[in-house]
C-alpha cells in the first residue's frame, strides 16, 4: 500500500500542441513561390519546413532588419577565418544547429558530414529532425 496518491500525468507531445506548419511553395531552383492553377498555394509538415530551413540557412543573421536576431545563420564568417580543419567542422556545424533549433518543429540536428575543397569551400550534410521525421539537407559553406 502506497501513502502517495498515484498521478497519472498525459503527456503532451509538441506535434499536439504545435499546429500544423505551413509554408508557402517555393521552388528551390528558381528561388520564387510556386504557382498551381494560376494560384500560389501552400505545402505542409516536412515539405514546409524544407522551405523554412533552406531560407534560415540562406540568410545572414544581424543583417535584415525584417527579421529577428534569431532568424539565420553566421557560417560564412567562419571560411577563412579559422584554419584548423576540426574546429572549423566542429564550429559550421554549431551555428547550423544555433541557426535552426530555434524553429519549435525541429527537435534536432545531427549527423554531420563535410567536404572541403581547395576552393575555401566547405559542403555540409547534415540530418534535421523535425515533429514529423527526418530531412537530409546539404548547405555549401564559402567566404565569397
Amino acid at each position: 500500500m502506497n501513502i502517495f496518491p498515484e498521478l497519472s500525468v498525459a503527456k503532451i507531445s509538441d506535434e499536439k500542441r504545435l499546429p500544423t506548419y505551413r509554408e508557402w511553395a517555393f521552388d528551390f531552383e528558381r528561388e520564387e513561390l510556386k504557382i498551381k492553377h494560376g494560384k500560389y498555394y501552400f505545402v505542409e509538415g516536412n515539405e514546409a519546413l524544407k522551405i523554412w530551413i533552406y531560407k534560415a540557412l540562406k540568410t545572414e543573421r544581424f543583417i535584415f532588419n525584417a527579421y529577428s536576431n534569431k532568424y539565420g545563420n553566421e557560417v560564412s564568417i567562419l571560411i577563412g577565418t579559422v584554419e584548423d580543419e576540426d574546429i572549423l567542422f566542429s564550429e559550421i556545424s554549431r551555428y547550423i544547429q544555433e541557426s535552426l533549433l530555434v524553429n519549435p518543429y525541429i527537435v534536432d540536428v545531427g549527423d554531420f558530414n563535410f567536404l572541403h575543397s581547395k576552393s575555401q569551400e566547405v559542403k555540409v550534410k547534415f540530418i534535421v529532425s523535425t515533429i514529423y521525421g527526418k530531412i537530409e539537407e546539404e548547405m555549401r559553406v564559402s567566404n565569397g
